[in-house]
């Protein structure tokens, strides 16, 4: 049988292919096989009604009903037991034994079943890449599988969860540029309660609640970490819980008004009564007073600002916090609950967010932004129990809030660079990026930092196109005369260099390393394999020379 429609999970990822089944309400069978395999038995298949998951045979033997009864508290170990020496006999369903022998109920066991529908979904997420999809419209392969009945389940919390679990980076890094810097809103009627948030993420869409932002404006929060963000996102708007906020349209100019054409005939002038005073010599019968003329133009003649007041405030606001600790920040006792500090936040984050700054205002952004984010610090600060209590020791201690906001952001850096080195390892670089951003930017003048961003930001796929490495050259040269010792700033430069095509300056860093560490295996294969290519070069030229043209050209 051909199928409807098919692909690889490299192109289309299952969370995309499950969004689509649900948008477009789907009625038949998606089959998943791996790779050059095409063994029914190692296929997964599901039956979709209106686009929803309503039966799975998976190739993994996981999710064996009574075990999920088992773990939801439906059903007792020895009720388990029993049910699987039934099944040994061959011929039964676990679930027809459970009810047959009144160990659980019928809504038990539908609940029981929806549970293990949606966990065999979850597992369906971590199929590799090269696993092969097709659609079947119309068709149940599952007929004869299990009993008859059918338990579509609403597979939204199962992808929210894949994205959080097994990103496909390349898809959500183009998912997230489609709308870089537009503002985003949660969707009127977004069922987000269906959705597990982690702590950050909650606090994400408790912001976008507040007002719409854009990815830049939610980073520049600071109320999670930069891929906690990205992903959360990627996955609101695959599952279309968020959407950009609609441009807005210019209102059509009013219709022109037609004047009424002027009366006929001399129309009496209106007459205004001045009051004049005068100065000097009065007037001699018969004489016109002309006013004196005046130098100064009304037109140039300042006038008052309207949000005076408001940038007043801006001002005092930033002079207040200067030397603020993180609960006089936001108002709040050095006793406050966290349900205390978060409304505070909420309610000093609705006045003081950029975006609710009017137009006359675009000038004070920069200063609001730094409020903001000053309040969102003290905000994560005062809501993490750990980082709380380490502020208040710092603080009876005698240390700044400013010495200590220092003294975080360089460790954030530092973890953040931990985290890059460990995708960069695995060769992973679209993962390591956000991390290998993070680490440069909280902390730029650590050279270990600025060396692996430069090289993660060589290998986008952009800037190999262009060639174009002169500024990460400069970067990364900088930091190496800032730790000439580093041997992994010289090889990361080195290796900046050979995608230049300098490749002389190259084998002298290459060359470099090796003399200084032999066990360095990287270094060493770049000159093993430049002296190899020079001297194959090298033979093939004295070949030529010794060939009869050869001879010829220096008989001449």
């Amino acid at each position: 049988m051909e199928p409807t429609a098919q692909g690889v999970l490299g192109k289309t990822p299952f969370a995309h292919l499950v969004v689509y089944c649900v948008d477009k309400k789907l009625r038949g069978a998606l089959v998943l096989r791996p790779e050059g395999d095409d063994d029914a038995a190692a296929a997964d298949v599901l039956t979709l009604v209106d686009g929803l998951p309503a039966k799975i045979r998976i190739a993994d033997p996981v999710e064996h009903l009574g075990r999920v009864l088992l773990e939801i508290g439906a059903s007792e170990d020895l009720a388990y037991n029993e049910s699987l020496m039934a099944l040994g006999k061959g011929g039964v369903l676990q679930g027809q034994v459970l009810l047959a022998a009144g160990k659980i109920d019928a809504p038990t066991l539908e609940k029981g079943l929806r549970t293990q529908i949606a966990r065999k979904l979850g597992h369906l997420f971590s199929r590799p890449p090269s696993t092969r999809y097709a659609y079947y419209d119309n068709v149940d392969f599952l007929s004869k599988f299990g009993g008859p009945e059918l338990y579509p389940v609403d597979p939204t919390p199962a992808v929210f969860a894949s994205v959080r679990a097994h990103p496909s980076m390349p898809h959500a890094d183009a998912t997230l540029e489609r709308v870089k810097g537009t503002p985003l809103r949660i969707k009127p009627g977004a069922p987000l309660s269906s959705l597990d948030f982690t702590r950050p993420e909650r606090e994400v869409v408790e912001l976008l609640r507040l007002a719409a932002m854009s990815i830049e404006q939610v980073l520049d929060a600071h109320v999670a970490d930069a891929r906690t963000v990205r992903l959360l996102l990627y996955g609101l708007l695959l599952l279309k819980h968020i959407e950009p906020m609609p441009v807005a349209v210019a209102a059509p100019a009013p219709p022109s008004v037609q004047m009424p054409p002027p009366a006929l005939g001399r129309q009496p002038s209106p007459v205004v009564r001045v009051a004049l005073k005068r100065i000097g010599t009065p007037l001699q019968k018969g004489a016109v007073e002309v006013a004196p003329k005046s130098d100064r133009d009304p037109r140039s003649e300042p006038r008052p600002d309207p949000h005076a007041g408001r940038r007043a405030e801006i001002e005092a606001k930033l002079s207040e916090l200067k030397d603020a600790s993180h609960f006089a920040a936001l108002g709040v006792e050095a006793a406050a609950s966290i349900e205390e500090v978060k409304n505070a936040y909420f309610q000093l984050a609705k006045r003081w967010h950029p975006d609710r700054l009017p137009p006359e205002l675009a000038n004070e952004k920069e200063k609001v932004a730094t409020i903001f984010t000053r309040l969102a610090e003290a905000y994560q600060v005062l809501t993490d129990p750990t980082r709380r209590a380490d502020y208040e020791k710092a603080l009876a201690a005698g240390i700044s809030t400013a010495d200590q906001e220092e003294v975080h952001r360089v460790m954030s850096a530092h973890s953040a660079f931990q985290k890059a080195e460990f995708f960069v390892g695995k060769n992973q670089l679209a993962e390591a990026k956000p991390f290998a951003v993070q680490a440069y930017e909280g902390d730029p003048t650590d050279p270990e930092h600025v060396a692996l961003y430069c090289w993660i930001m060589a290998n986008e796929p952009e800037r190999r196109e262009s060639g174009k490495y002169d500024d990460l050259l400069l970067k990364i040269g900088v930091a190496l005369a800032e730790s000439p010792r580093s041997e992994r700033i010289k090889f990361l430069r080195a290796m900046l260099l050979k995608a230049a095509g300098r490749m002389g300056d190259a084998i002298r860093d290459f060359r470099e390393i090796a003399e200084q560490n032999p066990r360095h295996v990287e270094a060493a294969r770049e000159v093993r394999l430049y002296t190899m290519r020079n001297e194959r070069d090298r033979k093939g030229k004295d070949e030529g020379n010794d060939s009869l043209l050869g001879r010829f050209l220096k008989k001449k």
